[in-house]
């Protein structure tokens, strides 16, 4: 994108359920993006929330560009896209080319799409480097000059027998030659950033915990997998999330909660020693900040901590164990608390009800003493159950919506735009689907925007045209409406 250098986001940064696997640059006008090298678009997306707009883009070295919340492709990608809605009637695609033999190439500085607002988030554009499924840090791939190391804002540490989840750990004064001393095994937490030359603070390439100089911890915060969990509580401490350079990391694996004393420690910890560690904190270009702690670490494990049971005759969790010997049900009437709201597990769950799905349910988590946050159900269960994802404490429950979403079509310059609202369980944006004089139409349905542009085939001019819609809520309700709209 040559017109624009003003980073918003950076790769990395920490977002609500998960990190940032790219960097966002400011965009408030649509601006071209071009291709950065020789290649072929190897897969394009369209989604309601996320990305929004997405494009793909193989690069002559192998890795993948991707460019996200754009306003429009070029003009053969652009028809690509909407033969590929016609066909399926609905605004989310995504479709791949296997090879390059049958997807369209382009050479460097040629336009590829353009910037725009589609998916989460104002007008920006989103930027990444893979290579196969690592999000690479995209600004590694250009090294202006940077003289700044990074920096270490805080340390602290946490005993064996320490509220794991909830601890952000015993602070350290850095300035005052830093001493720690326990009977149990200790581990450590920190709050660090790159200062960089890009504008804004950036979390660092790599974070290592050193005992007498031998490596015991790598973290690696600028390399995200997206074939491994996006486990980011297991990393961060929820009760002092921030963002990006005032979060508090972790530098240390979970261990189970009822852990058998005889069993090995997680990585990060350290025990029966007395000696130095040393932590140290690197950048993108190799620049370092280290701080030295002398320790005295016992292995005296206090195994006060028994598990609780994870199913009450309503409710049962499953899934990964360290995470599941940490929760803690309290059922709620109906609805069942899980831990705190300042709670998060290093992997997500399943919460599964015990009653059998049927047309107008859906899970909610409290927001609030009143409010519901409605939460998709994973498909595919038996129908004696419903079941949703859960990666943070709160109150849960099941709740039935009786009522189909809401249309408002509206005519105005030639175009037919829409809302679409469901107050209680929200849009399944999967269902909505539409016609106008008989012909497919697709209906560009956003979760910001509540509704879109309705796209039609051949252009509308003034007067009076038909309209059929359909749509569904996630609690499976659904609706068709027929409706005349005038486009004066």
């Amino acid at each position: 994108m040559p017109d624009s250098r003003t980073l918003t986001g950076g790769h990395a940064d920490s977002r609500l359920d998960h990190f940032h696997g790219g960097v966002d640059l400011r965009a408030r006008t649509p601006l071209k993006v071009v291709a950065p090298t020789d290649g072929w678009v190897e897969r394009i997306g369209t989604n309601p929330a996320g990305y929004g707009r997405t494009l793909y883009f193989r690069l002559s070295d192998g890795n993948t560009a991707v460019f996200g919340h754009l306003s429009r492709y070029e003009p053969e990608l652009q028809e690509l896209v909407r033969d590929s809605q016609l066909v399926r009637g609905t605004y989310r695609v995504d479709f791949v080319f296997s090879d390059s033999l049958t997807a369209p190439r382009y050479s460097a500085g040629e336009v590829l799409c353009y910037t725009g607002s589609s998916g989460r988030g104002p007008a920006h554009l989103h930027f990444e480097i893979r290579h196969g499924a690592v999000q690479l840090d995209p600004l590694s791939f250009y090294r202006p000059q940077d003289n700044d190391k990074p920096v270490i804002a805080a340390i602290s540490w946490v005993e064996y027998s320490d509220d794991i989840p909830l601890s952000s750990g015993r602070d350290l004064v850095l300035s005052a030659s830093p001493r720690v001393k326990s009977s149990e095994p200790v581990a450590f937490l920190i709050r660090c950033y790159d200062p960089g030359p890009w504008g804004r603070n950036a979390v660092p390439a790599a974070i290592r915990v050193y005992v007498n100089e031998r490596q015991v911890y790598e973290d690696l915060p600028s390399r995200i997998d997206l074939l491994c969990p996006a486990n980011i509580y297991e990393k961060l401490v929820y009760r002092e999330f921030r963002t990006n350079d005032r979060d508090v990391r972790r530098l240390f694996d979970w261990p189970e909660k009822d852990a058998e004393s005889e069993m090995d420690l997680p990585l990060g910890w350290i025990e029966d020693f007395i000696g130095v560690v040393r932590i140290e904190v690197e950048d993108r270009n190799g620049n370092t900040s280290s701080v030295r702690i002398a320790l005295e670490a016992g292995s005296e494990r206090r195994n006060l901590r028994a598990r609780d049971s994870v199913e009450t005759p309503e409710f049962v969790l499953t899934g990964d164990d360290v995470s599941l010997s940490w929760a803690e049900l309290s059922p709620q009437g109906q609805e069942i608390l899980i831990n705190n709201d300042d709670f998060a597990f290093p992997a997500k769950l399943v919460l599964t009800a015990n009653q059998p799905f049927e047309q107008g349910k859906y899970f909610f988590k409290r927001s609030g003493t009143t409010g519901r946050i409605p939460l998709w159900r994973i498909p595919g269960g038996a129908d004696e159950t419903i079941s949703c994802y859960v990666l943070r404490g709160g109150t849960y429950g099941v709740a039935v919506d009786a009522t189909p979403p809401k249309l408002v079509v509206s005519g105005k310059s030639g175009k037919l735009t829409f809302t679409l609202v469901d107050e209680e369980s929200s849009i399944d944006d999967g269902s909505v689907k539409c016609r106008v004089n008989g012909q497919t139409a697709i209906p560009e349905f956003e979760y910001e925007e509540d509704g879109g542009l309705i796209w039609t085939q051949s252009s509308l001019g003034r007067g009076t045209h038909r309209v059929q819609f359909e749509a569904a809520n996630r609690a499976g309700m659904s609706k068709s409406w027929d409706v005349e709209v005038n486009i004066p």
